[in-house]
């Protein structure tokens, strides 16, 4: 009984991930894709499991999540958009056109990681909205740092 408790235990922690570490998304959206709800799935590039989902909603121009990662860890992104200005559109999403490997190990001081990501530029096949100028770009110069964090 021991041993089949013994083995259980093991089984356990080998499924936890060991190296859990804490990510940042940062996602801008361009000026010209103000007036719509941007959303992006990030995905383990392995498994294509959904690690977390992030929302910029109309009015905004950037977002940001936390969600765990790991060393090693490859990610990619699936974005969508609403509205919709074509009924082709619908039901559509766009892939990343890149995918964004985790560094090797977690150096000393380091509290977490951060992804900064810009929709569309890092999307592939991303149609442009109608009222859309030649001006379009993230700035990521007006998003707050993140604070690094008291480590126990």
């Amino acid at each position: 009984m021991k041993i089949k408790a013994a083995i259980a235990s093991l089984a356990f922690i080998a499924t936890v991930p060991s190296w859990a570490f804490t990510c940042y998304y940062t996602l801008a959206k361009d000026n010209c894709w103000k007036a719509y709800d941007v959303t992006v799935d990030v995905m383990d590039g392995t498994t294509g499991a959904i690690l977390t989902t992030i929302t910029i909603p109309k009015g905004e121009l950037w977002s940001r999540k936390e969600f765990s990662c790991e060393p090693l860890q490859v990610l990619i992104y699936s974005a969508r958009f609403a509205p919709i200005f074509w009924e082709k559109d619908k039901g559509k999403s766009y892939p990343s056109t890149n995918s964004w490997p985790m560094p090797e190990t977690i150096h000393p001081g380091d509290s977490a990681w951060n992804i900064s990501v810009c929709y569309p530029a890092d999307f592939a096949a991303v149609p442009m909205p109608p009222q859309a100028t030649n001006s379009c770009k993230c700035d990521f110069s007006s998003i707050p740092q993140i604070p690094p964090k008291k480590i126990p």
